[in-house]
């Protein structure tokens, strides 16, 4: 799926969700809950996004790069800063991951999402993960999967 389609199909999921949310009078609101945690799961491993306590930044966690392939690596370590969050509710954030006591980048992965809060339910940050493999013959293990991530 392209970049182009996959954009087109997210922004068509939030007109269609805020338009289900206004029609039954529910609010949508798509910034998130300042200094929240967000959880949720990514092929069996826990994601956590934290928002900054001013609401303006966000910080992405996820243990392990996803691989979309047989096999396994070892211990990693991860590199990221924290990504703004635009007033819309929009976050993208990359991560960098290299072998525990090692410097070079083996894979990086990208979330992207939107944070939303349906009238009076649970605040949630939908989103995708998106692995990029950097070792050549590894092109097999990129890949990317949604999930939903809800304030714990």
């Amino acid at each position: 799926m392209t970049d182009r389609l996959r954009r087109l199909l997210v922004l068509t999921s939030i007109v269609l969700i805020a338009t289900a949310a206004a029609a039954t009078g529910e609010t949508v609101k798509t910034t998130p809950a300042k200094g929240a945690t967000y959880k949720g799961v990514v092929r069996a491993e826990t994601i956590t996004v934290k928002v900054a306590s001013n609401g303006k930044t966000a910080k992405v966690s996820l243990p392990g790069a996803p691989a979309f392939c047989q096999g396994g690596s070892g211990p990693q370590k991860q590199s990221s800063k924290p990504g703004a969050i635009s007033k819309g509710g929009a976050l993208t954030v990359k991560i960098g991951y290299s072998a525990v006591g090692g410097h070079t980048t083996f894979a990086t992965v990208t979330v992207k999402g939107n944070f939303f809060t349906f009238g009076k339910s649970t605040p949630v940050f939908q989103g995708t993960v998106k692995s990029s493999f950097a070792a050549a013959g590894s092109k097999e293990c990129d890949g990317q999967e949604s999930f939903e991530a809800t304030k714990g």
